[in-house]
């Protein structure tokens, strides 16, 4: 699928056919390796679960979010067909006004919900901030954990937590967000770090 047939999809899509339904939920949030589906890798799941524990329905989708659009068959891809469709994707959140309207069309259920909590991943969080930026939600029940980012921007992020791994040379010189967590891994291993693990686990506990 390439991005013009991705477009026609999301614009067809009912929004009314949301995932996005219920008060309290957790979400992932990135750029997108394979345009066909928006089916989360099997290790986000490593991550995801803890928010079960805390009362959350884990949204086992990446956007769209749509009970339309395929969320259930992932497919592995090479790590250079996923690098390229990520840039194409990178540069079209930033340019593309018709993706700008699928983003806001496609998001905007999150502002009326009571608990959320986002996962951006690498490019994902350039996803969001258009999001943001769109709409002029408000909703301060929305908290973010960044990890990774790779987005255009830079200084501090309204109720976000950005991670950056050490070894993580993508998200260090690329994008210029304020850090708030260091942590021991690479562009493609914090959703299996102990450590942002931890960290998110002993926020959950202090929220609850």
């Amino acid at each position: 699928m390439n991005f013009k047939e991705y477009l026609e999809k999301l614009g067809s899509l009912d929004v009314s056919r949301t995932l996005l339904k219920e008060d309290r939920i957790v979400l992932v949030i990135s750029g997108s390796s394979n345009l066909k589906t928006a089916a989360l890798k099997p290790d986000r799941f490593e991550m995801l679960n803890i928010f079960k524990e805390f009362g959350y329905k884990v949204i086992n989708s990446n956007f769209p979010y749509n009970e339309d659009f395929d969320y259930k068959g992932f497919e592995d891809i090479n790590i250079l067909k996923a690098s390229l469709s990520n840039i194409v994707y990178y540069n079209r959140t930033l340019f593309d006004k018709r993706f700008e309207k699928e983003i806001l069309r496609h998001l905007s259920p999150l502002q009326f919900l009571k608990d959320v909590i986002v996962i951006s991943q690498s490019s994902g969080l350039n996803v969001w901030e258009r999001f943001m930026d769109l709409s002029g939600c408000k909703n301060e029940n929305i908290k973010i954990f960044a990890l990774g980012p790779v987005g255009k921007g830079f200084g501090k992020v309204r109720n976000t937590i950005v991670f950056k791994g050490i070894s993580d040379i993508y998200s260090w010189i690329l994008d210029f967000h304020k850090t708030d967590k260091v942590v021991n891994c690479g562009h493609l291993e914090y959703f299996r770090n102990r450590k942002v693990k931890k960290i998110i686990y002993e926020y959950l506990q202090g929220k609850n």
